[in-house]
């Protein structure tokens, strides 16, 4: 990497990482373009260059930070043959992503807003375990003769539901806590082999 491709690099990171710390301290939405500019020491035109506005900016700090953790986490990678294989798969699908919001509940809190942000960093992340994973759930599927439109949307809709019943799980503790949460998303999310022969 150039040097100058390096210094554009960097400006881009310190925006990013410098949004995260003011959100971390004062919420989104009580931050400003100035405050992240004069956080990161840069001028207010570098930030144009690289976002359009904050919520952009927002986006991509979603998609990086996501990203960034998917690529990271360790799990034993194995083919899905039988409906006790799907469950282990979905079993840890959940429990990463219930891993991953709790231990960013700053991004947890933007993300609840902006879901689908982080639907697609699950989905386009293409090196990252956890999308070997929503690749290893799809093909399973495909095999039990299930139609591609169909399983795209019926795993769009229940990545959505993971995460925005265990954001809200995570930061309110409303309706129910994560504790109460989570088994019956297993058991919900299990009963995705219904896709197949269900497709219209």
């Amino acid at each position: 990497m150039g040097k100058r491709a390096f210094n554009k690099n960097e400006k881009f990171k310190s925006l990013l990482e410098s949004a995260y710390e003011l959100f971390e301290k004062k919420g989104s939405h009580l931050v400003s373009i100035d405050d992240i500019v004069k956080r990161a020491g840069v001028a207010k035109g570098t930030f144009y260059l690289y976002f359009k506005d904050k919520y952009d900016l927002i986006s991509k700090l979603i998609l990086d930070k996501a990203s960034k953790f998917m690529t990271a986490v360790e799990f034993e990678q194995g083919e899905i043959r039988s409906a006790e294989d799907f469950k282990h798969h979905i079993q840890t699908y959940i429990d990463f992503l219930i891993k991953f919001l709790e231990e960013n509940r700053t991004l947890a809190l933007l993300i609840d807003k902006n879901v689908n942000i982080c639907i697609e960093a699950v989905i386009e992340n293409r090196t990252g375990p956890l999308k070997q994973l929503y690749d290893e759930i799809y093909r399973y599927f495909l095999k039990l003769g299930s139609d591609e439109t169909a399983i795209g949307i019926r795993l769009y809709l229940y990545i959505d539901m993971i995460v925005s019943a265990c954001c809200n799980a995570i930061l309110y503790e409303k309706p129910y806590s994560l504790e109460q949460l989570k088994p019956q998303l297993c058991t919900i999310v299990g009963n995705l082999t219904n896709i197949a022969g269900d497709q219209n």
